[in-house]
């Protein structure tokens, strides 16, 4: 069974398969090498890009973005696709380790990891 991921940066392969996360921000977590995205009702959004993974694709994301180790914390959210559908797909937000560095971030203002 297809697994939908909503990847914002790193992750993003350059499909076309795009949409918005609402009530989210695009952060620099204190160094420019990968971003994070926040909960922030007050922005206009994060780009995504949603991909149709399988569930050992998503273990191994799991890893690779720190899960256990709390630098990144996967829930569910609603993806407002480009196309004008609504879908729900699991995405990465900054985690405690990150969130602990707050006082650092820089909002990347597009939203957008391609579009920086």
């Amino acid at each position: 069974m297809a697994i939908k991921l909503a990847a914002y940066g790193t992750l993003r392969n350059g499909s076309n398969n795009i949409g918005l996360i609402a009530n989210t921000s695009l952060v620099y977590p204190g160094h420019q090498r990968f971003p994070a995205m926040i909960y922030n009702e007050h922005a206009s959004g994060t780009i995504v890009e949603v991909q149709c993974i399988d569930s050992i694709m998503l273990a191994n994301y799991d890893v690779y973005e720190g899960v256990a180790a709390g630098v990144y914390r996967r829930v569910e959210m609603q993806v407002a696709m480009d196309d004008g559908s609504i879908t729900t797909a699991w995405v990465y937000l900054a985690g405690d380790k990150l969130l602990a560095q707050s006082d650092s971030f820089k909002e990347i203002a597009s939203g957008d990891w391609f579009n920086r």
